[in-house]
């Protein structure tokens, strides 16, 4: 079956992201006679917490999103958003309409709720089996590129340098409505199917607001295709160099502070290869700690965009079934 469990987190972050694209899809729903080049898709970052990335895809009849590369979430675009799983919850002409789930192993199923009351299903249908068609056709391009290159950043209060991503944007879309005021390590209890919780978040989460200040330093920066950045508010740039590779930074004074955030690093290795444009030798400490929350490594993997060490990844996998088993 197909696993419809994707949690309260992940929904939330599907309605965001509805809400912060509008601005960008009304831009690009000009009528084109060709279809197929109306269909987009693009990968963005899960962030604050950190857990993977998502793909989509986007046409006229709506979007499919997915964060495994396997399930993949149906939004057909309803004339009407009177029904009560209306993803942006207006009575807007046009809405978003989740459908149901489909993969390509199980085909696809729909959510118990009956459509818009309003809206002809049989063209509910028909938009779902054109997005369906297009993931089948984009499948093999996974992972798709990342373009949220607009970022959020928390700052340090003392070097006043980028100490942990807070949230990301990609070009066109709507400012967020609310912008977070602090770094998360992990989300709820016991966090998500994609990651676990990391068993010292609460500390983690402390350590990085002390170091942040209370007078809290954050600024949305536009990333350059060389990985240098453009502050928004005054265009001063960042070198390449300042941001942490992997969404947190790395160095820390105090010496049981260090081993946290390494631990961290550690837990969330499943979900940091996830990340494209990452050098050889990160990748490969990361590869080399895939043991450590070996359950997250089948929701991400194929999301992977370069394996350096097949074997590495063979091992947390067997690793994975056993413990599954016991």
């Amino acid at each position: 079956m197909i696993d419809l469990s994707y949690g309260t987190q992940d929904i939330t972050e599907i309605e965001s992201l509805t809400r912060h694209s509008r601005k960008q899809t009304k831009m690009q729903n000009n009528p084109i006679k060709n279809e197929t080049r109306a269909v987009r898709h693009y990968a963005v970052r899960r962030v604050n917490p950190f857990r993977g990335v998502m793909q989509i895809i986007e046409a006229e009849q709506g979007r499919a999103l997915s964060c495994n590369g396997i399930v993949w979430e149906i939004l057909v675009r309803a004339r009407q958003g009177s029904s009560p799983d209306s993803i942006d919850g207006s009575n807007s002409k046009k809405s978003y309409y989740r459908f149901g789930m489909w993969s390509m192993d199980h085909g696809l199923m729909k959510r118990s709720n009956s459509p818009v009351a309003d809206q002809d299903y049989f063209e509910l249908v028909s938009k779902c089996e054109a997005l369906v068609e297009y993931v089948r056709q984009h499948h093999h391009q996974l992972p798709f590129e990342l373009e949220d290159n607009l970022e959020l950043w928390l700052f340090d209060n003392d070097s006043q340098r980028p100490l942990a991503l807070l949230a990301s944007l990609s070009p066109g879309a709507s400012p967020v409505s609310a912008e977070p005021k602090q770094w998360l390590a992990s989300t709820g209890a016991n966090g998500s199917a994609s990651q676990r919780r990391f068993p010292q978040a609460g500390e983690l989460e402390m350590q990085v607001s002390k170091r942040a200040g209370l007078n809290i330093n954050k600024y949305w920066i536009k990333r350059l295709p060389g990985g240098d950045g453009v502050l928004q508010n005054t265009g001063r740039s960042i070198s390449s160099g300042r941001f942490p590779i992997l969404l947190m930074d790395e160095s820390w004074k105090n010496a049981e502070e260090q081993y946290r955030v390494r631990e961290y690093i550690k837990w969330i290795a499943p979900s940091l290869l996830t990340l494209q444009h990452l050098d050889k030798d990160t990748r490969e400490r990361l590869e080399n700690n895939l043991h450590v929350q070996a359950i997250s490594i089948e929701h991400h993997r194929h999301l992977y965009p370069e394996i350096i060490d097949q074997k590495l990844l063979k091992a947390a996998r067997v690793q994975n079934q056993i413990e599954q088993c016991s």
